[in-house]
């Protein structure tokens, strides 16, 4: 009996101490909300990121001002000779005999340069002249012995039969035999061997007079010598020396032909005469030239960088305050590094350059 009180006098304390612990659990709980805290540690506010000043822009700018512009044409010009042959047959051609000189040879006027396969033709020529000479013999024979006029007149037909048979027979041979009409170097030789078909006009011999010099100037397009007229002066530099000359010939004042090939070689050629030709030239050689073309005063002038262009469009960009314009503009006159500005942009404006 004794136990069976001590057990439930255990029992009622345990409960007592759980009740007591649970109100003590509510009370702290209670604390806690009205304090606004609570068990899990409170999240930190975010930072701001710090404030970045822009970087303000800096622009190449150029104020637009007058000047003057000057468009040249530079470039390498070649000695060539004033005066050369170029060696063809001109009626027909036919089997070629022998080319009778070389490269680099120096001819003379009245050398014989090629020949064509003509049989025995040269020996008929000689036995033709001879029958010409009996015919003429015969004829004064008959004069000189007052032979009637029947007689006389039969050898004087005798004679002028033999005559015109030589002519053709030196015609013939004639045409096929080409002499140098000028005295000079051979500058060009066709590789043919004897026995090969030669055509009419086809060039086999190039002869150069080397005592008359001129420069030949060849453009890439035919727009570079547009500004290029007959007589302007030209400023060359050979062998580091200087010397001057002039156009003598340009595309302005070379009459228009028939042949498509020398129109377009003319369109982009123009060529010089040397003032005082140097000593030692020879063709082939090369000079520097500097050709002074348009000239303007007193325009407004810009870098050729200011200028922009996009789908066939020119423009440049003006500095107004903290911001860009884009303005049209109308260009002249150009060169590697400056623009003449037209239209479109006016005296003291500041340009943004195109870097």
């Amino acid at each position: 009996m004794g136990k069976l009180y001590r057990g439930r006098q255990s029992n009622n304390r345990s409960i007592s101490l759980f009740r007591q612990a649970k109100r003590i659990a509510a009370a702290l709980a209670a604390v806690l909300a009205l304090t606004g805290c609570g068990l899990l540690p409170a999240e930190q506010e975010a930072l701001q990121p710090p404030l970045v000043q822009p970087v303000q822009e800096e622009l190449d700018m150029v104020e637009a001002g007058r000047g003057s512009i000057q468009t040249q044409l530079k470039g390498t010009a070649h000695f060539v000779s004033s005066s050369a042959e170029h060696v063809s047959f001109k009626e027909s051609g036919g089997r070629l005999r022998a080319i009778r000189v070389s490269l680099g040879q120096e001819v003379k006027a009245g050398d014989l340069l090629v020949e064509l396969e003509m049989g025995d033709l040269e020996l008929q020529v000689k036995l033709q002249r001879l029958n010409v000479e009996r015919s003429q013999l015969l004829y004064k024979q008959a004069r000189d012995s007052n032979a009637s006029e029947t007689d006389l007149r039969l050898r004087e037909i005798d004679m002028e039969r033999e005559k015109i048979s030589l002519v053709s027979m030196e015609s013939r041979l004639q045409k096929s035999q080409i002499y140098a009409a000028i005295s000079g170097t051979v500058t060009f030789v066709e590789k043919l061997n004897a026995g090969e078909m030669v055509n009419a006009y086809q060039t086999i011999v190039s002869i150069a007079d080397t005592s008359r010099m001129q420069l030949t100037y060849v453009a890439a397009e035919a727009k570079e010598l547009q500004a290029v007229v007959a007589g302007m002066p030209v400023k060359l530099k050979y062998k580091g020396r200087a010397y001057t000359g002039n156009v003598v010939q340009s595309p302005s004042n070379v009459p228009i032909g028939a042949d498509n090939a020398k129109i377009e070689s003319n369109a982009v050629t123009i060529f010089i005469n040397v003032n005082e030709e140097p000593d030692g030239i020879h063709i082939g050689d090369s000079a520097e030239l500097t050709i002074e073309l348009q000239k303007r005063e007193n325009v407004i002038v810009l870098p050729r960088s200011a200028v922009r262009t996009y789908m066939g469009r020119l423009y440049v960009q003006i500095a107004d305050g903290d911001r860009r314009k884009e303005v049209d503009v109308e260009v002249g006159l150009t060169t590697p590094t400056e623009a003449e500005i037209v239209k479109g942009v006016a005296e003291g404006q500041q340009v943004i350059l195109n870097n």
